[in-house]
């Protein structure tokens, strides 16, 4: 079969899409073919019976549908696959379930290398396993082509459904068929659904598929998986389990079980997964608790960094461990940060930095941030004030690499000197 088609219809599938849908570039006529239809040949008179046979699809007019696409089918022309399809569709939907298998049948006896022949054998799938009768077995040996199937299915017997892709997961299936059977599955969002997500989340189906339900969840559920995500966290010795449940945490929008997991983690890599987590969320206040908290050096460092990315709000927390935290590494470090995240804005806090510390180095940091912040006018006045012959030649260093007019007219007070 083709597998490339298949998975795109998977994928299509598995947005909720109605399955006329799935179709719609190759159901609904073009306008060439539209055009043609007007002209009364033979062409054209099949062209639109095709076309009001799409329309019926769209309106759920099943009877004009039946009978417009097998008009279609017997004239044997360029449309007469897809209307072999689409007439067992209709006939499906209009409850005659026999006729639908007779349609495709038909179709697969006329048309044996029919690209159509893999929505039939899907819908094949969905009418025999709501029967209880035994699929064709070219059917039953594609799984993928079953997956295709069950999503027709879970639009009209989501339990049965669940069910079958609940066997999926657990059984001897290559991983990528698994992994899109969970996809298909965070669709329903039906209580059999999420409870069977939860159990794969817990690691019953190993690793890989852990992982990917677990940002599932996250992104299915919302708030409502935090304490699932919570318990998966606290139980689990996977560190790649561990770091996506910290990252689906941002999913859920949940900052106070970042700053509780970042706490109690003794792994440096996943408290820096935390930090950055919470960074990436705008969670200055929790971050600042955290960096008040920890007596590691890197965590800080890496709090630092995650108050960059903080944006506006991070220039508060960061000028204060600028100006007052009693590790100059750090204190340099908060003091970079401002300047590459703060800009103009932070111009205030890295000029009272520079005046207000007597260490040589921080104030050398102060300089270069204001000039990673572009802000020449600071520069200038402070060199026009600085006493110290060093810390005077690193600012005119600085300004050396900026093109303003402030620094140009300042160059020329000291060249006319």
């Amino acid at each position: 079969m083709q597998v490339n088609k298949v998975v795109v219809i998977l994928l299509a599938a598995t947005v909720a899409l109605a399955p006329w849908y799935l179709h719609a570039e190759e159901l609904q006529p073009s306008s060439a073919v539209n055009a043609s239809s007007t002209d009364g040949g033979v062409d054209g008179n099949e062209a639109g019976l095709y076309a009001d046979g799409t329309r019926a699809i769209s309106e759920s007019r099943w009877s004009a549908a039946i009978d417009l696409f097998d008009r279609v089918a017997q004239m044997r022309g360029e449309h007469a696959e897809g209307a072999f399809y689409w007439k067992a569709y209709a006939e499906n939907e209009a409850g005659q379930p026999a006729n639908a298998l007779s349609t495709c049948g038909e179709l697969r006896r006329r048309y044996p290398q029919s690209h159509w022949l893999d929505e039939c054998g899907a819908l094949e799938i969905a009418i025999r396993g709501k029967s209880g009768a035994p699929a064709p077995p070219q059917a039953e040996a594609d799984e993928n082509l079953k997956l295709l199937a069950l999503n027709l299915l879970m639009q009209k017997d989501r339990e049965q459904a669940v069910a079958i892709l609940a066997k999926i997961l657990s059984g001897n299936q290559p991983e990528e068929l698994k992994s899109r059977a969970l996809f298909v599955l965070a669709q329903s969002r039906s209580p059999q659904a999420e409870a069977l997500i939860s159990q794969v989340a817990h690691g019953q189906s190993g690793a890989a598929l852990q992982i990917k339900a677990i940002h599932m969840m996250a992104a299915a559920e919302g708030r409502n998986a935090d304490d699932t995500l919570a318990d998966i966290y606290q139980h689990s010795t996977d560190t790649q389990v561990k770091r996506a449940v910290l990252q689906s945490y941002r999913m859920t929008g949940d900052s106070t079980k970042l700053l509780a997991a970042s706490r109690q983690e003794t792994d440096p890599d996943l408290v820096r997964s935390a930090v950055r987590t919470l960074g990436a969320m705008g969670a200055v206040q929790d971050l600042l608790t955290l960096y008040r908290e920890t007596n590691r050096r890197q965590t800080k460092a890496d709090i630092i960094n995650a108050f960059s990315a903080s944006g506006g709000n991070g220039i508060a927390p960061l000028a204060n461990i600028a100006q007052s935290d009693s590790d100059a590494e750090l204190r340099r470090r908060a003091i970079c940060s401002l300047g590459v995240a703060g800009g103009m804005s932070a111009a205030p806090a890295l000029v009272s930095t520079y005046q207000s510390n007597a260490d040589l180095e921080t104030r050398r940091a102060a300089a270069q941030a204001l000039f990673l912040a572009n802000d020449a006018h600071d520069l200038v006045a402070l060199a026009r004030t600085e006493k110290n012959p060093r810390l005077k030649h690193y600012l005119v260093q600085q300004m050396s690499l900026m093109h303003n007019p402030e620094v140009t007219q300042y160059m020329q007070e000291i060249l006319d000197k």
